[in-house]
């Protein structure tokens, strides 16, 4: 699976419970731009990077 550069057009990674497979640069900036909302996250499993809202998965 290739990582994409736009979060919408992004293929989903099945292991990591549907995020979006992003490239690193893509990722690190949507991270900056939520200022501090969102974190970006290596993927365990594919070659790739995932966003997510640390405050909203810890409920």
């Amino acid at each position: 699976m290739i990582a994409g550069h736009v979060y919408s057009q992004a293929p989903r990674c099945a292991e990591c419970g549907g995020r979006a497979l992003l490239i690193e640069e893509a990722a690190q900036a949507l991270a900056k731009e939520s200022l501090g909302r969102l974190v970006a996250q290596r993927c365990p499993f594919e070659d790739g990077w995932h966003v997510h809202a640390p405050s909203k998965e810890s409920d």
